[in-house]
């Protein structure tokens, strides 16, 4: 069993660069160098929005173990650093899936 810990982002026009770019070369190499992934999905939510865009951000855990050291260690200091940056420009949520086999 497979979980998955899905982060959609929400920011305006003007940083959605910045948060790709902090997301690509930050966290993303970050966590890959945790070795607790088995796969990295990073995708644009495609919804036409008024304002902004938002991102979806998906870590897929092979199992429970590898999960609960992502939640316990590493996903409030992960996410800390963003908000670091992009402040209250960063809207976020999070959701767990567990994966259908």
């Amino acid at each position: 069993m497979r979980l998955v810990y899905n982060t959609t982002f929400h920011v305006d026009d003007e940083i959605a660069a910045g948060l790709i770019k902090s997301i690509k070369e930050f966290y993303i190499p970050y966590i890959k160098a945790k070795g607790l992934c088995c796969d990295i999905l990073f995708t644009r939510v495609i919804v036409h929005e008024e304002e902004g865009r938002s991102f979806s951000l998906q870590l897929v855990f092979p199992s429970e173990e590898d999960y609960a050291i992502f939640i316990d260690i590493y996903k409030d200091k992960l996410l800390g650093v963003l908000i670091e940056l992009f402040g209250q420009n960063l809207l976020h949520f999070s959701t767990t899936l567990e994966e259908i086999e």
